[in-house]
């Protein structure tokens, strides 16, 4: 299975040892694209490559995956961006937000019936229930 993992970049890093955790943890299931957003240094590294360069790989990699899995915490237009591009391919997609952080995301993806959404108040919670939600969705 190929796993695009979305979360923040540009919108805020406060949840990069999330994203470290989730990437490693989707490994065990897949293939997991753009696991660069756990990458501390993931700015430096897109500052040697052109927009364009980096939109039409991210849109290849969202071309390619079986499963898009996204943090949601942090808001962030790119992450928007993803998942709808991602809905309007008949993506599967599971969105997950730390409830202590966010009340609430954003009503477009809340009320979306095709996308998984599940809040959590320790990632531990979904790290352990992971293989679970992972085949829910296959």
């Amino acid at each position: 299975m190929k796993i695009y993992f979305s979360g923040s970049i540009y919108g805020g890093r406060q949840k990069l040892k999330t994203y470290k955790k989730l990437v490693e943890e989707l490994q065990k299931y897949g293939e997991v694209l753009d696991a660069e957003v756990a990458d501390e240094n993931v700015l430096i590294d897109e500052e040697e490559k052109s927009d364009n360069e980096i939109f039409e790989n991210l849109e290849k990699e969202l071309n390619e995956a079986d499963l898009i899995f996204a943090e949601l915490t942090v808001t962030s237009l790119g992450v928007g961006y993803e998942i709808g591009y991602a809905d309007k391919l008949n993506k599967k997609i599971i969105g997950i937000y730390d409830k202590t952080v966010v009340p609430k995301i954003s009503t477009m993806l809340r009320g979306n019936k095709r996308l998984k959404i599940i809040p959590y108040e320790d990632i531990n919670d979904i790290i352990s229930n992971l293989e679970v939600i992972l085949k829910e969705e296959k």
